[in-house]
């Protein structure tokens, strides 16, 4: 059991720190190798899915490169790296990340009674109107400008999954928040990279408790309405959290919170709210009592591992980054994301990121949130039969 928990956090930590490399692809192939079985599968995959979302800020803080959990904090965390505070997020990230397991523990009392109330067609509802919120919320005629951006990136949403792509939502992702980061970051004054060894958080506790519960509530219901994904409850958060500290601690608190809580939903109802779940659900489909008990005992001592190196393993990483040319190292990134891009769908993958990267990069130009983007998973939801 240890051996399988120890290697789960290895194959997390390598996921999570790789930029392009999510930890679904990682557990894929582990399922193919046909290693472990039975409920020692369980707590490898599981054990790597819970690592990734402590660690899975690396790139999107050092790197820029988000996966679908994190892909609303790459402009608040590269604001932050801008300005040598990179430690300082993923600081947010590991105690965000464990604080939710924490929060999670008191909310698994009253989370079966409320599994067995969903409802996809609620989940339509919230997303619906948080579009139309989101979209209100901006000024003038750039609602207008916001509807468009919505609107191109939920078309992009509907038409790649008429495509037999292998990973759809990396070229969506990482085209509409990365790519037009890094195309932004070629053209800046920046010349080298610079890191504050201080890893402290600069908030107040009071508030990183607030937000870091605020996140866990909504990674709960992300796991509980199978139209709500975690990007989206984080886009909730978002309109309450007003500085970038704070809005990272709803992210990070949502991406470990809507993982944990995925598992419970798993075993409680059969239901699959991501891959791990649904390798799960392949390998192992009944879960007993006792071995829910176990893996949630397993939760703890998984985070306070991580825990132990996170900060230690995000130093290492800021050294070798030191003094790095800042446009070079951004022109490297966008040649390694365009070729993982070919790996894994060829010339249609590398198609569909470039149309994503145009819609984010024209919603840079005209002003409006990148949140708007959020349209490639909301409006194909909205539109379900």
């Amino acid at each position: 059991m240890y051996r399988e928990m120890l290697l789960g956090i290895l194959g997390g930590t390598v996921s999570g720190i790789t930029p392009a490399l999510h930890v679904n692809t990682l557990a894929s192939l582990l399922d193919g190798m046909s290693i472990f079985s039975g409920f020692s599968f369980v707590i490898v995959v599981y054990a790597m899915g819970l690592t990734h979302t402590f660690l899975d800020s690396i790139p999107s803080a050092f790197f820029g490169v988000p996966d679908e959990g994190t892909a609303l904090s790459i402009l608040p965390a590269h604001r932050l790296v801008l300005k040598g505070r990179a430690l300082e997020v993923i600081s947010i990230s590991l105690w965000a990340s464990f604080s939710a397991i924490l929060f999670a523990l008191p909310l698994l009392l009253i989370y079966p009674s409320l599994a067995e109330r969903y409802s996809p067609t609620l989940g339509r509802v919230f997303v619906l109107l948080l579009a139309v919120f989101l979209i209100l919320t901006e000024k003038g005629i750039k609602k207008l400008h916001a509807l468009m951006i919505f609107l191109l990136s939920g078309y992009l949403g509907i038409t790649v999954e008429k495509f037999p792509l292998k990973e759809p939502y990396f070229h969506l992702f990482v085209g509409l928040f990365a790519v037009p980061t890094l195309i932004v970051a070629l053209g800046s004054s920046q010349k080298k990279l610079t890191f504050d060894p201080d890893a402290e958080i600069k908030m107040k506790t009071s508030k990183f408790i607030f937000f870091s519960l605020l996140g866990s509530l909504l990674g709960m219901m992300a796991s509980l309405l199978p139209t709500f994904t975690s990007s989206q409850a984080a886009l909730m958060g978002s309109f309450i959290s007003r500085d970038e500290r704070s809005f990272l601690t709803v992210v990070f608190s949502v991406n470990t919170s809507n993982f944990i809580f995925s598992l419970v939903n798993f075993y409680l109802t059969g239901r699959t709210r991501n891959g791990i779940m649904v390798l799960l659900r392949k390998r192992h489909a009944v879960l007993t009592h006792s071995q829910m008990q176990l893996l949630v005992l397993m939760s703890l001592a998984i985070s306070l591992v991580v825990m132990l190196y996170g900060v230690r393993l995000a130093r290492i990483i800021s050294r070798m980054l030191q003094g790095i040319d800042y446009k070079k190292l951004n022109l490297g990134i966008l040649v390694f994301v365009f070729l993982a891009s070919y790996y894994f769908d060829g010339f249609l993958g590398i198609l569909f990121l470039t149309t994503a990267g145009m819609i984010g990069y024209l919603t840079l130009r005209l002003g409006v949130k990148r949140t708007n983007c959020m349209g490639v998973l909301m409006l194909k939801i909205i539109l379900k039969a």
